[in-house]
């Protein structure tokens, strides 16, 4: 049977509360994990109960005595994987079932950092926080080197990624400077030159001789993705008549 639908059937109404159903839930989170999947709703049952922990630690101190019902592992999983999915309220649906002062927490407070880059379109900036580059964002650098795994443990990640900037680059720009689609990418030229392949790009010659940002890419002919519209309007005789007689000449 399906490990999706075995998982859904245990998350009927109440049962999505059931702290029973936790370390089911993580090994179903581990399980996607290694596979590639993805199961949005048995991911957001189980920061559900993490919330409920969050709760009874406000309560009564729960955390005091079992520190362990919080998994800030599991946590960072969810979030990458929702950060994956390129889904836009994925992400933010589950960063706001985490408590606060555990978002401001590493590695977690990371992740929320690579959303935000990358919501923001910050993508340079995104990769330095994916893999350590150097003399950007100088805070953000120095806070990854002590996480150097952070997005490990999620398939594809970086696939997604790259789809996500493709779909923004062509977007927003006609032709790019081949450099900033590398910067962009985090690609190097030879994994750039494939890419430009497989999408079906065009590189150009610079757009002035001595160009210091060197060639251009051609990501998208926008003259072509332009459809004619045709508008058609179809007056019937009962509509004809209907006006004819605002052209009848005052008695």
């Amino acid at each position: 049977m399906d490990p999706k639908a075995n998982i859904h059937g245990l998350l009927n109404g109440i049962e999505n509360y059931n702290p029973e159903h936790k370390a089911i839930l993580e090994q179903h989170l581990n399980w996607q994990a290694s596979t590639g999947e993805y199961d949005f709703e048995a991911n957001l049952a189980l920061l559900r109960l993490y919330v409920s922990c969050s709760l009874d630690f406000i309560m009564d101190n729960r955390y005091q005595f079992y520190p362990e019902l919080f998994n800030a592992d599991a946590t960072r999983l969810v979030l990458l994987k929702a950060l994956a999915s390129l889904n836009p309220t994925d992400f933010t649906i589950c960063k706001y079932l985490i408590h606060l002062d555990r978002l401001n927490e590493e590695p977690l407070s990371l992740v929320v950092e690579l959303g935000t880059l990358l919501e923001s379109c910050q993508f340079p900036d995104f990769w330095v926080c994916c893999i350590l580059l150097v003399q950007v964002l100088m805070l953000i650098q120095l806070r990854l080197r002590e996480n150097p795994n952070i997005t490990s443990g999620v398939p594809g990640f970086r696939d997604a990624m790259v789809k996500f900037i493709v779909q923004i680059v062509c977007q927003t720009y006609q032709r790019i400077h081949k450099s900033l689609l590398i910067r962009l990418l985090d690609m190097s030229e030879a994994e750039l030159k494939q890419l430009i392949k497989q999408n079906g790009w065009t590189e150009c010659p610079p757009s002035s001789p001595g160009d210091p940002n060197g060639p251009l890419v051609l990501v998208n002919k926008h003259e072509e993705n332009v459809k004619s519209v045709k508008i058609q309007e179809r007056v019937d005789f009962d509509a004809i008549t209907s006006m004819s007689g605002a052209f009848r000449p005052a008695k």
